[in-house]
């Protein structure tokens, strides 16, 4: 009998650990439930101190390189099977897009990531209007420009698996010869640039060849299977990096999105799959009337409780030799009170598993600090203000492009109540209206929104709050797209602030129905995180003169001390988080070296603190060059600044586009001083400086910069 019993049990923790049902299936299951602990198991002493949850789930999690700690999702299913169709996964801010991109990248020799900025135009589309409808030519040529590039870039991939292959088409041979070397990005501009000249030009039979050109490759490409192939996939993702939410870049996107679904569906061994975050794709809904072309080919990132708790028991287990079974045996093991625990986990977390990534690992530290040998329900309690303060600025920077500084209005919910009336949030809004700093900052959406109805809307759809009608729960919305019917906004509908940001807004329990005119707005302080003691309106306006200055600075020696000086600027108004003490002209004790700025690395988590860490980094030189090219002198006069005592992290700054020599001499200081020379262009500096106006306070940017020239180099 006793057998069984432990046989019954192995078999319900090996069903835990396998790949999950289909999505239709899993959207069924029951909640999870926690089994007991393995038998005759006991946590180790000291096992607390060992844990590591790696709460980032994104591009600098190094937990993502271990691949016995993913969950396999009905996403995660999809994205291995070339045969599922699925080319756009979409989900919020920390649902998994980045560690899925990395899965398939780690477990395919013919996948490769690409990271365009194409999404952030600027010359050569001056007019919108003719693109609106997706039948017609001009937004045709867009779709077909991209196709082309997207095929070369497949071919690239195809020609590196096969270097011994010669029997390509003519054709194919003189695509990859004159446009292969090129940049994805400048290959797009060169295609969309030719086509619409003669679009522009009236010249028919120019722009027909144009148009063909995708399709007569794409039959070429076609030739290729017949000794049959595996599948050959291009992984898009950091889509946002370079998204500045504008008509042009969003009729890019669009036109983009068709040439990924038209790739995937019409060369049998290739696939493109493109990694979008949800309020982008919203944006794209919105515009395209063909978007349900696009509808089957979407993969929602929601994920169910029985997967938050893989997710979390996965990387529990994996500093333990002697494993505990998953589905719950593992977080008994852990948490002293492991229902009472999970409850709370849960009712702060919305089911993102970043969320709750967060959430378990601050309970972790407070166990480690107090000295815990166990997890107790007041580590999980010490936890939610840390995690309430980190949500509410994660929510203001995920949809900072959609809505600049939307935390600065959801700051003014400090100290209210939880929950308020459609009354109450009409007194809300004419408040608003009256407040200088958020019509400075925030008049650009905000007045859009102003109707009652609209501004709930818009707060449901970021999160930020639930719909409630009578006695029923309130529904908040889901991670993936967006729900097709969401409740209704009507009069009778009470707005429920989500628990998670409860305790970074100190409100109260209480019903708002109408906010007195006299009534002052409450403050929040880590909304006042600003460098150089500026208010939010001071901090923009300074980000504007120095967008400005860099836009009219002219290159070369004349505008050198100009330039070194916006370059200062910009790490101290874009980076003054993780970068303090930043000094200027900085020489060394025999005045011998002068580096343009030095910054002292403070960072305790994220982009800098990995720097730090693997380069010795305490401090970060910046070396500013105000010309387009880079030569040989400039790599060798920053290796000369690393050293064993500041660092070997140097960020270069220039004014041009990197080329592929460049990447030789990153090498050459990578091996010979075993560090890292990061360059920057003046459109990263134009990026940061958007970014931070609009609130945005995620590392995402310099992340990708840093992640792709590694991978050039390695």
């Amino acid at each position: 009998m006793l057998a069984l019993v432990r046989r019954r049990r192995k078999d319900r923790s090996e069903q835990a650990a396998s790949p999950r049902p289909p999505a239709a299936a899993a959207a069924q299951e029951p909640e999870a439930t926690l089994a007991p602990p393995s038998e005759g198991l006991k946590l180790p002493k000291a096992a607390i101190r060992r844990i590591n949850i790696g709460q980032s789930f994104a591009e600098y999690d190094n937990s993502l390189d271990d691949l016995g700690i993913y969950v396999h999702t009905p996403a995660l299913a999809a994205a291995q099977e070339p045969a599922s169709g699925k080319v756009f996964f979409v989900g919020r801010r920390g649902t998994g897009k980045t560690a899925i991109r990395k899965y398939c990248e780690q477990n395919s020799d013919s996948a490769r990531v690409i990271v365009p900025e194409i999404f952030s135009p600027s010359s050569i589309l001056n007019d919108v209007d003719p693109f609106r409808n997706v039948r017609q030519r001009p937004f045709r040529s867009l779709v077909s420009a991209f196709r082309r590039a997207l095929q070369i870039e497949l071919l690239k991939i195809w020609s590196d698996a096969h270097p011994g292959r010669h029997d390509t088409s003519p054709r194919i041979d003189a695509e990859l010869e004159n446009f292969g070397a090129l940049d994805f990005d400048m290959r797009c501009l060169r295609f969309i640039s030719r086509i619409s000249a003669a679009l522009e030009e009236g010249d028919d039979e120019k722009w027909l060849t144009e148009n063909k050109a995708h399709r007569d490759l794409a039959d070429e490409m076609k030739v290729l299977n017949s000794g049959g192939l595996n599948t050959h996939t291009l992984l898009i993702d950091s889509i946002d990096d370079y998204w500045e939410g504008t008509d042009e870049g969003l009729v890019y996107l669009t036109a983009f999105m068709h040439a990924c679904l038209e790739t995937s569906t019409q060369i049998p061994w290739a696939r493109t799959v493109l990694f979008l975050r949800e309020n982008i794709f919203e944006r794209v809904r919105a515009r395209d009337m063909e978007s349900s072309r696009l509808e089957t080919a979407v993969v929602g990132m929601e994920w169910t409780e029985k997967q938050l708790l893989e997710l979390v028991e996965r990387r529990l287990n994996r500093p333990l030799t002697a494993k505990y079974a998953l589905g719950g045996g593992v977080w008994r093991a852990f948490f002293e009170n492991p229902e009472e625990a999970w409850k709370n986990v849960m009712e702060y977390c919305q089911k993102r598993p970043r969320d709750v990534l967060i959430y378990v690992s601050n309970a972790v530290e407070s166990a480690q600090n107090s000295g815990h040998e166990r997890i107790l329900i007041e580590d999980i309690q010490q936890a939610r203000r840390r995690f309430s303060d980190n949500r509410f600025k994660d929510l203001g920077d995920e949809y900072s492009e959609n809505y600049p500084r939307i935390a600065l209005v959801l700051s003014r919910f400090y100290g209210l109540g939880r929950s308020f009336t459609f009354g109450g949030v009409e007194s809300f809004i004419r408040k608003l209206h009256n407040d200088p700093e958020v019509v400075r900052l925030c008049g650009s959406w905000l007045f859009e929104n102003s109707s009652p109805e609209l501004f709930i809307r818009l707060l449901y759809d970021v999160g930020f709050v639930g719909l409630k009608t009578g006695g029923a729960l309130p529904k908040f919305r889901a991670l993936g797209p967006q729900d097709t019917s969401p409740p209704p906004v009507t009069d009778t509908t009470d707005v429920v602030i989500h628990k998670c940001y409860w305790d970074a807004l100190d409100l109260q329990d209480a019903l708002v129905r109408h906010l007195p005119e006299q009534k002052e707005f409450g403050k929040v302080g880590i909304i006042e995180d600003l460098p150089g003691g500026l208010d939010p309106s001071e901090y923009a306006d300074t980000i504007d003169l120095v967008s400005e200055t860099l836009h009219e600075l002219p290159m070369g020696h004349a505008g050198a001390v100009d330039f070194e000086e916006i370059v200062g600027e910009v790490i101290k108004l874009c980076f003054f988080r993780g970068l303090e003490n930043v000094e200027a002209r900085s020489r060394d004790h025999e005045g011998r070296v002068i580096r343009d700025w030095v910054a002292a690395n403070r960072a305790q988590n994220g982009f800098w603190e990995s720097v730090r860490v693997r380069y010795a980094a305490q401090q970060v030189i910046w070396e500013c060059k105000n010309y387009q090219d880079l030569s040989a002198d400039d790599f060798h006069q920053v290796s000369y600044y690393m050293n064993d005592v500041g660092g070997r992290f140097i960020v270069l700054v220039f004014r041009g586009e990197i080329k592929p020599t460049y990447y030789q001499h990153m090498r050459r200081a990578a091996r010979d001083r075993n560090g890292f020379i990061l360059p920057l262009t003046e459109k990263d500096l134009f990026i940061f400086l958007r970014q931070a106006k609009n609130g945005k306070i995620k590392e995402d940017h310099i992340q990708e910069r840093y992640d792709s020239a590694l991978r050039k180099i390695s």
